[in-house]
């Protein structure tokens, strides 16, 4: 999404901003789980993952809206796979390990 704000035929720079440092915050979130797994005696595993979108053209709603409510939307889904994740983690292992003890 950076890329794209980011280009001079769009060139929207305030947003092109936001958009950077929320994907840095995002990359520091994975990096912090993926420490944490390791902490507890786990492996980390990644996988394939879908290509993201990479064109944000939208007729009726227009390139920004449409960006956003697509960022809204994963941000969605993200948090509720990992209210799932604290939830399993909280009934297999007990709250102590949730607490961070």
């Amino acid at each position: 999404m950076y890329a794209y704000f980011d280009r001079d035929n769009v060139s929207l720079k305030g947003l092109t901003k936001i958009i950077k440092e929320s994907s840095e915050e995002e990359i520091g979130h994975a990096e912090k789980l993926m420490e944490y797994q390791n902490k507890r005696g786990g492996k980390v595993k990644l996988q394939y993952i879908v290509t993201p979108f990479s064109e944000f053209d939208h007729a009726g709603k227009g390139d920004t809206l449409y960006a956003m409510e697509l960022a809204l939307s994963l941000e969605k889904l993200t948090n509720e796979k990992l209210f799932n994740l604290h939830s399993l983690e909280q009934h297999q292992l007990g709250s102590k390990i949730c607490q961070g003890r």
